[in-house]
């Protein structure tokens, strides 16, 4: 075989691996198991300049600290804007104004409910039954 003819057989592989990587980037993601379902331990979203926008976590146990599963929605300056939070023992829900100063909290810990709101010039309400 020629050196024309080699050049031109790996030219060949090359433009076959790359149209087949060019049609793994464009084609959605599927679950290996036929069910449609997507599994992992975490899922981030990001916008186009690579920020995370969006995540859903895991946080493994911690001392006296249950494992909990966070759902994070976030601001373009990075600040988690909406928080969604879920333990055995517990279960929350945030809103964070852009201040961060402004913030209204829902939590179900145990028995014990309440709801806490606060505003950026310090004024504070919590409601609890």
């Amino acid at each position: 075989m020629g050196r024309e003819a080699v050049l031109g057989a790996l030219t060949a592989i090359n433009l076959v691996l790359l149209a087949g990587m060019g049609l793994m980037q464009i084609l959605p993601a599927k679950a290996q198991d036929g069910t449609g379902m997507l599994r992992g331990s975490g899922l981030q979203i990001v916008d186009s300049q690579g920020r995370v926008r969006s995540s859903i976590s895991v946080l493994p146990a911690k001392a006296g600290e249950a494992e909990t599963v966070l759902f994070r929605l976030i601001a373009e300056n990075g600040q988690p804007s909406v928080k969604i939070s879920a333990t055995t023992a517990s279960a929350g829900l945030s809103f964070v104004g852009g201040d961060d100063a402004s913030y209204i909290l829902l939590e179900a810990d145990g028995p014990e409910t309440r709801l806490e709101m606060v505003e950026p010039e310090g004024r504070k309400e919590v409601i609890e039954p």
